[in-house]
């Protein structure tokens, strides 16, 4: 029962944190201490991959580390069997979500996701596995 508990207070969280629009999104790339505009591609790949999972709840936008973080089971295919039994569809759509402060490095991004009227924020940790940004973490 913990890890059920658990897992409806990970879905609150981003209920709550999912009010908004997405217009204060700001795109940065950081290497060797520069930080450059990266293509609107990759960011919007990677707002994809936040949006879809929080509407959506893909296993396949999860790492298998944060797929056992959010349901407690080591193996993957039951982990995922178990997500999408425990998954609800939100009451709100994509442009609901407030994405901001993208910043991709190579093979890892982040982004701030909420804020506005809930004044909550959850950062979002993803990294890139054979071409698709997959959530690896939130704080």
């Amino acid at each position: 029962m913990r890890w059920r508990a658990a897992i409806v207070a990970a879905f609150l969280a981003v209920v709550v944190a999912g009010c908004g629009d997405d217009s204060s999104s700001s795109t940065t790339a950081v290497a060797d201490g520069a930080t450059t505009t990266v293509a609107d591609d990759e960011t919007a790949a990677v707002e994809t991959a936040i949006r879809t999972w929080v509407l959506e709840g893909d296993c396949d936008l999860m790492t298998d580390k944060f797929l056992e973080a959010q349901t407690f089971e080591s193996n993957p295919k039951r982990a995922c069997k178990l997500f999408e039994s425990l998954f609800e569809a939100p009451q709100y759509s994509a442009e609901d979500i407030e994405i901001s402060d993208v910043e991709i490095e190579g093979e890892r991004a982040s982004a701030v996701v909420g804020g506005g009227a809930t004044d909550i924020t959850i950062t979002y940790k993803l990294v890139n596995e054979d071409g698709q940004w997959k959530i690896d973490a939130v704080t």
